[in-house]
């Protein structure tokens, strides 16, 4: 079946604590409170809670479109602009991914990309535009400096969490999306850069999604949360590049393990027991699927790890172009929306 939608137009590319500071610089195509009247309704696609992928399945028309620093490919009826921000004196950019149909003040999902890549490799990466088309929300994709994320806010560096809070706080002063309704997410050096939100702008953002990545003890010494949100990871047992079992996890310059991070959020959400799942082999491809949820956690929270038994460095049913086997058992993107889109802050 085609899950097909009206022609593509694409260009080239709560409160705020910096609304004063006037911090955007758009250019044409910039964020603004929506586009217009759009394409049709897109046909019903639901995601599988299961695994993640979309329900029914099928095709959706995808195209290619230039966005300054690369192609992305999107599905038709979205558009992917590239857009500019100043933070603190210094031009930092982001693509903007959303559904070209009018949204009544749609959610939005931050999505971090890994080191030495780019916003447009995420966005390729997790199929995210896909899933931003069926189940309407928008989508940001910063773009980091310097290869990759400070996310241990070392002096020196681009400060990363106040550059994702001024996009977040603009497209909200714009009227752009629902504030109470942000989530964020990210993939190896981006998964880790989630975390640091997680413990810094939880104020700001509902819910957590990280892949490839485990906490820094350094940040462990450091993370004192406002107030706890959801967290969902996604980790294989398999990664030659953040080691499943952590890496020094004794030490204070380590890495937790799987188990290390997940108990420190278990501590932190005052969760009770686990229940484990094994999820079905949907495609052979040497890997497993473990689901392990944390129970009767704290304030109505949630906290859930997806273990790939045999999973390498990868974004789980997405481009298998990292280190190892990324698992077709299951699509990140599919459960993560699942997850983080049920709770408001």
């Amino acid at each position: 079946m085609l899950l097909a939608c009206a022609a593509l137009s694409a260009c080239s590319g709560g409160g705020s604590d910096a609304a004063d500071d006037d911090p955007v610089n758009p250019g044409p195509g910039g964020p603004g409170p929506g586009p217009g009247p759009g394409p049709g309704p897109t046909p019903t696609v639901t995601i599988d809670p299961e695994n993640g992928f979309l329900v029914p399945g099928g095709t959706i028309e995808q195209q290619n479109v230039n966005t300054g620093s690369g192609v992305t490919r999107i599905a038709v009826g979205t558009s992917a602009t590239s857009t500019q921000i100043n933070v603190d004196g210094e031009t930092r950019r982001y693509i903007l991914l959303r559904p070209e149909a009018t949204l009544s003040n749609p959610p939005l999902l931050v999505m971090l990309h890994p080191s030495f890549t780019s916003s447009e490799t995420m966005a390729n990466l997790t199929d995210v535009a896909d899933y931003a088309l069926t189940q309407g929300f928008w989508v940001v994709l910063p773009q980091s400096n310097a290869g990759g994320w400070n996310d241990e806010a070392a002096a020196g560096r681009s400060d990363d969490v106040r550059f994702i809070t001024l996009i977040i706080d603009t497209l909200a002063a714009q009227g752009s999306i629902d504030a109470n309704r942000v989530y964020a997410t990210g993939f190896s050096s981006g998964g880790f850069m989630t975390q640091r939100l997680a413990c810094d702008r939880s104020d700001k953002i509902a819910a957590f999604a990280i892949d490839g990545a485990t906490m820094r003890n350094s940040l462990v010494a450091t993370c004192n949360p406002a107030v706890q949100r959801p967290k969902i990871y996604f980790l294989g047992n398999a990664d030659l590049i953040v080691a499943y079992n952590g890496v020094f996890p004794e030490q204070a310059n380590g890495q937790r393990s799987a188990a290390g991070t997940l108990t420190f959020w278990n501590d932190q959400q005052r969760c009770g027991g686990i229940v484990a799942t094994t999820l079905p082999d949907r495609v052979i491809d040497g890997t497993r699927v473990q689901r392990d949820q944390y129970t009767g956690c704290a304030g109505g929270t949630r906290l859930e790890l997806y273990t790939i038994e045999g999973g390498g460095h990868g974004w789980p049913g997405g481009d298998a172009s990292f280190v190892g086997t990324t698992t077709q058992d299951i699509h990140a993107t599919g459960l993560l929306w699942n997850f983080v889109s049920g709770f408001r802050r």
